[in-house]
């Protein structure tokens, strides 16, 4: 439908045209910016370097687009990080919000920015080592720039902005909305999280966690979004730091009506200085991020056992690179690792075995005392007997349990880092298992590991034998295997390799090392003689 033009007041035949933004000029004040600057039609330009290929908008002047070149997603596209449907609705990375002025945060999502930068650059093809692409947006007394810098071989870009309303700057923030991470990745498994460093020290927030918008105020080294491996940071320049960022999520509607949580980081800088801040979209790969900061590195989540995580990953790469296969230096390492650990198993398994020989001995003391209440004193006499009984026939009652206990820290360690290791992601094993980051959907490998826990019980020495504990230890297997069947396959791969390394050493500890968990017969003791005799 054709725009009906409503009559002109001849006195204003020659006044500019009104522009919404107009009633930020107030009365009797001339406005700084010499003349107004908007763009005619929305206009694209597309950045590319060795590592990434964004598109920016001059709409708002906001990315688009944003593709690491060196990964894929789960169906072998190009990882993109930006979903263009949700980002329509709830906003584009690199947008400003205004600090108390919702109106004028809502026009600039319309603004069209006037930019002369070319509709493509290809720093591959250039000899250059960084571009900038610069906005500018001017109306009445509101002044908006936007400079976007990228750099050769790194993940990292620079932007600087500025906003002015009746020539004094405003305070904004710079955004990452519409949630972060690889879309294709099973919902199962797939993390998404806000994170942000403070007093080094790294916190993480999940985006079910975030019910309401929050706000946190001091000195920040980093704030952003993760998924499992890959990560958005907002990053303060060289002598600055984030003083504040704001938290939020949108609910979007997914099919079979459930509503998935879309994260949303805003970072505040001192507009004063300029309003420079950098963002890292990148993987959370140690050499990458160590070359950005050093002290990125954190960003990997090991967890607790990070002393001993970080070592085993130098190992796991330093196989990698003599045999080419992530899934074959998995294996290799956990052998390593199992035949480190023997003597701790070793003293398991002799101490589990002492303790099943002396089981019918101890079971007639509990026998003689199972008539008195817990609270009994002669209890503590069942207790004196049982020790006794332990110590005369050489039995260590924390013998089976501290071996295991020291084994934890490494078990748990190289768990974590199969979890979060982005080498990983998509490296294929063998014949079925074509990436060891991905659950194994045909249910062979943990088909396999349930099988090798039944078979290292039915040959591991139980020092109980109640029959409830029986039944419960049978289940075991079951409940591991159900739960790894959803996990990823490089994990599945240690557990068994774990399993069949204990079953060829429990073999043998069975066949030839069994006569050391002889329990010494009982000897009488005999009567000294008196002296009188």
């Amino acid at each position: 439908m054709a725009r009906q033009e409503e009559p002109s007041n001849p006195t204003e035949e020659n006044a500019p045209k009104s522009s919404p933004l107009t009633k930020y000029i107030p009365s009797g004040v001339k406005s700084d910016v010499p003349e107004s600057k908007k763009a005619d039609a929305e206009a694209w330009t597309d950045v590319e370097t060795d590592l990434i290929r964004v598109r920016l908008s001059n709409k708002e002047g906001v990315a688009h687009s944003w593709i690491l070149k060196k990964y894929t997603d789960s169906n072998g596209k190009p990882l993109e990080f930006i979903d263009e449907a949700k980002s329509r609705i709830f906003g584009y990375p690199l947008s400003l919000k205004i600090e108390q002025e919702e109106d004028l945060t809502k026009l600039l999502k319309s603004a069209l920015f006037v930019s002369d930068s070319p509709r493509t650059v290809d720093l591959t093809r250039q000899n250059a080592q960084s571009h900038t692409v610069s906005f500018e947006y001017a109306d009445g007394n509101v002044h908006v720039t936007k400079n976007i810098q990228f750099f050769t071989g790194s993940y990292v870009v620079e932007v600087q902005s500025s906003v002015s309303v009746n020539g004094k700057p405003s305070k904004f923030s710079d955004n990452w909305s519409s949630g972060f991470g690889d879309s294709t990745v099973d919902t199962r498994m797939a993390v998404h999280r806000a994170l942000y460093l403070t007093a080094d020290k790294i916190k993480r927030i999940k985006n079910t966690d975030i019910t309401e918008e929050q706000e946190m105020s001091g000195s920040f080294g980093f704030v952003g979004l993760e998924d499992l491996y890959f990560t958005a940071l907002f990053l303060p320049v060289k002598g600055d730091t984030i003083r504040r960022f704001q938290l939020s999520q949108n609910e979007h509607d997914l099919p079979g009506g459930k509503k998935d949580k879309l994260l949303r980081v805003g970072a505040y800088m001192d507009s004063q200085k300029g309003g420079t801040i950098r963002l890292f979209v990148g993987p959370k790969d140690q050499e990458v991020l160590k070359k950005t900061e050093p002290y990125l590195v954190s960003v990997i989540d090991y967890g607790w056992f990070r002393v001993v995580c970080e070592p085993l990953f130098i190992a796991l790469k330093w196989i990698y690179s003599y045999v080419g296969n992530y899934g074959l230096a998995i294996v290799i390492l956990t052998l390593l690792i199992n035949l480190a650990l023997f003597p701790l198993k070793y003293k398991s398994i002799v101490s589990a075995q002492k303790m099943q020989k002396v089981q019918p001995q101890m079971k007639a003391i509990q026998d003689r005392y199972k008539k008195l209440k817990p609270t009994d004193p002669k209890r503590q006499q069942m207790n004196a007997e049982v020790m006794a009984l332990y110590k005369e026939h050489g039995v260590n009652p924390l013998g089976g349990c501290l071996p295991l206990v020291l084994q934890m820290p490494f078990f748990i360690a190289f768990y974590n880092l199969l979890s979060v290791s982005i080498e990983l992601r998509h490296a294929p094993f063998i014949l079925w298992i074509r990436d060891l980051s991905a659950a194994d959907h045909t249910y062979i490998l943990p088909i396999l590991m349930t099988v090798s826990m039944v078979v290292m019980q039915k040959m591991t020495p139980t020092p109980s034998t109640d029959p409830v504990q029986a039944k419960i230890m049978l289940a075991m297997p079951v409940f591991f295997g159900f739960m790894l069947a959803f996990t990823s396959s490089g994990l599945v791969l240690y557990w068994l390799t774990s399993n069949a390394a204990g079953i060829v050493q429990q073999y043998f500890m069975n066949k030839y090392r069994s006569r050391m968990a002889e329990v010494p017969a009982k000897r009488p003791h005999k009567k000294r003689p008196s002296r009188a005799e």
